[in-house]
């Protein structure tokens, strides 16, 4: 797949987007990466929710395995 990472600075950023954009597989992928012990925002969140109620697949992770175990649900 790809990824794409959009800086979230400046006038033109908008809030609660996921970190890392991706396409893998043909699916729309979205990726909030938080520290170990963080959790996202309420409106990361919201945002995660409208991704998988939209028929994409987004979710937040605290690490590599996190998200390779997400990945390979995906596949």
């Amino acid at each position: 797949g790809i990824a794409f990472k959009q800086n979230q600075i400046g006038i033109y950023a908008q809030a609660g987007v996921p970190d890392l954009l991706c396409c893998i597989n043909g699916r729309f992928v979205a990726i909030e990466v938080k520290k170990p012990k963080k959790k996202p925002t309420a409106i990361q969140n919201a945002f995660i929710d409208a991704i998988n109620l939209c028929g994409g697949f987004a979710f937040y992770a605290t690490s590599v395995e996190e998200v390779q175990n997400y990945i390979e649900r995906l596949l």
